[in-house]
């Protein structure tokens, strides 16, 4: 399922950055001048997991899961943020494997606007964030 699951982000990241590509080729296609060929490359994350509208209960085990499209990111902090603010650090300088396991407190506010933040341990401008998320205890 993991590698399912890992090959469809890839892809996708794939598809994104070629019609990112081809729509600034694309833009200037009337003046063949414009055309510019020196792309520089560009150091992505995509978080994959947790998605918009998960819901998840305290205690319960959350995956998280991201995608870096260069190699040179070796380790990463992970944030979890209510709406746009920082609530708490759930790790830091984990090295870079793709994926990790968020054991969710038994003491955490009900919330329907969490995200994660997945960040670049070397590079702070480099990072992404899931989808919201909730975390409700249903008791």
């Amino acid at each position: 399922m993991k590698c399912k699951l890992y090959t469809a982000v890839i892809s996708a990241a794939i598809l994104i950055k070629l019609h990112t590509g081809c729509r600034q080729l694309l833009e200037g296609a009337n003046d063949p001048g414009s055309i510019t060929t020196d792309f520089e490359p560009v150091e992505e994350i995509v978080v994959s997991s947790p998605v918009n509208g998960d819901i998840y209960e305290p205690e319960e085990s959350m995956q998280i899961m991201w995608f870096s499209s260069l190699s040179s990111i070796s380790n990463i902090d992970i944030y979890l943020y209510r709406k746009s603010v920082l609530k708490r650090t759930i790790t830091l300088n984990l090295v870079n494997q793709g994926s990790y396991t968020w054991h969710i407190p038994t003491v955490i506010d009900n919330s329907i606007n969490y995200t994660v933040k997945v960040v670049n341990s070397n590079n702070p401008e480099e990072f992404n964030s899931s989808g919201r998320f909730a975390i409700l205890n249903n008791n």
